[in-house]
């Protein structure tokens, strides 16, 4: 299946750690299952459970921990990371305690749209990444 989640939307976490998935991206993942990981600068990732399997068969299994740290690292931090959950009649799915921390949300959560799966950042830490890409094009120029 081909995904196309774009755009970025803004919800809130609710008191038992669950945020509801933007129905434009709720609607494209069928059967409801997702697996949720750290992600990269500082926000989480969330595949479809097929879009997953196929990045752990291209891009994870390519790494050779015995052999690269940096390779270690990225498996590290994907698959320890990873979560497998259903969203539920409500359209939300659940945060982890170690999912909260290591993105720093609190409240006010951020989707972003990255074609085949999205990710959900800490608000005032998606600010603050969207200043320093601006500053990062500035310098460019």
């Amino acid at each position: 299946m081909e995904y196309d989640f774009i755009g970025t939307y803004t919800h809130s976490l609710d008191s038992k750690n669950r945020v509801a998935i933007p129905a434009k991206y709720r609607s494209q993942i069928k059967d409801g299952k997702v697996v949720v990981t750290k992600g990269f600068d500082g926000c989480l990732t969330v595949y479809p459970l097929d879009e997953w399997e196929k990045f752990r068969q291209d891009r994870i299994a390519r790494l050779d921990p015995m052999s690269s740290r940096r390779d270690r690292d990225q498996q590290r931090t994907l698959l320890s990371g990873a979560t497998h959950w259903e969203v539920d009649k409500q359209g939300r799915i659940g945060l982890t305690g170690d999912h909260l921390n290591r993105s720093k949300i609190i409240k006010e959560v951020v989707f972003t749209g990255m074609g085949n799966c999205f990710e959900v950042w800490a608000a005032h830490v998606w600010e603050a990444y969207e200043a320093e890409a601006i500053e990062r094009e500035r310098a460019e120029q």
